[in-house]
């Protein structure tokens, strides 16, 4: 899909939803929290609440049936590893100890909207400023995590002989990407809320089948539903500070979908047929995981203040941009 058929796409897939009634309430939506991405793991001590060292009550209880049955662990690694604003899917969790100490073993998913790089770890908790505030910090810190995506994109393009259009294309999204961080950071701070930095490992160069499989998954699907909802935001964003970083952040992100449909097309036709054929698998995985994402929750003042798509608008959003990215 290119730039123009993407936008028009994004425009009727949009207003064939409720109006978009500035002062709505809305839910968070995939562009801060709440899309499927990469996992992490850590180990979180089970805090004691006084000097002699008894465990608070309903901890004592979560813990006592977590020892009961290890598939009961999951409501006490949400009690001492969620953070508002920073909202993490745990996958399993596994009691422990850590110096000797009660501990917690949680490997989780942590949401990641548009492209994020392999190697990107989990960020700090984001649990300072008001709730806004910390929502808008994830966003940056995803916002400054492209960064690094586009940047590693150009380099393995150039590795494997890319038309130059698509590693300029890459090199200039880069760019785009800080611009969005800055901008989003400022609007953290302007809540009291910092955020957290970004850490990315970075390997070597990948090969082929390995850079058009990433692309697929975080450029061809989640790079275009995080472009669908910036276009969305900066129409119905009761804030005018965030609607009018929206609508750049929407142009730029609509580009950078089709660089990612552009990367696609290239590599498709260098793949062999089973590598193309493990190609579009990843493709539709990322596409039924996109469908299953938990909405992350705002207050309904900062709901609407974002101009995101309340949970049934943002399911129908998705299932009708999926037919088009099969």
């Amino acid at each position: 899909m290119d730039h123009d058929s993407l936008v028009s796409l994004f425009r009727r897939i949009v207003l064939a939803g409720p109006p978009l009634l500035l002062g709505a309430g809305f839910n968070a939506g995939c562009a801060g929290n709440g899309c499927p991405g990469p996992e992490g793991m850590t180990t979180v001590a089970i805090n004691r609440t006084d000097a002699g060292g008894v465990l608070d009550a309903s901890i004592d209880d979560l813990v006592a049936r977590c020892q009961a049955s290890s598939a009961d662990c999951t409501p006490l690694c949400e009690q001492v590893f969620w953070r508002f604003g920073d909202e993490k899917t745990i996958k399993s969790c596994q009691l422990t100890t850590e110096n000797g100490a009660p501990a917690v073993k949680i490997v989780f998913e942590y949401p990641c909207g548009g492209r994020c790089p392999e190697g990107l770890a989990p960020p700090a908790s984001t649990r300072v400023g008001d709730a806004f505030g910390a929502w808008l910090a994830a966003n940056a810190h995803l916002e400054a995590a492209s960064i690094d995506a586009f940047e590693i994109l150009a380099a393995e393009l150039r590795a494997h002989r890319a038309p130059l259009v698509l590693i300029q294309t890459a090199r200039a999204a880069a760019v785009d990407e800080r611009r969005h961080a800055d901008a989003i950071g400022r609007l953290a701070v302007s809540r009291g809320a910092a955020p957290p930095a970004v850490h990315v490992k970075r390997g070597p160069i990948r090969d082929l089948e390995a850079v058009a499989r990433e692309n697929a998954v975080e450029g061809c699907v989640r790079e275009t539903y995080a472009a669908l909802l910036a276009y969305r935001q900066a129409r119905a964003a009761t804030d005018p500070a965030i609607r009018s970083a929206m609508a750049g952040i929407a142009r730029d992100e609509t580009r950078h979908a089709a660089l990612a449909w552009a990367v696609d097309g290239w590599s498709q036709a260098l793949l062999t047929p089973a590598a193309r054929r493990r190609v579009h698998e990843a493709r539709h995985d990322a596409i039924e995981r996109l469908g299953e994402a938990t909405l992350a929750g705002l207050p309904p003042a900062d709901r609407a203040r974002a101009g995101l798509p309340d949970d049934d608008d943002a399911a129908r959003m998705v299932g009708s941009l999926a037919v088009h990215l099969v």
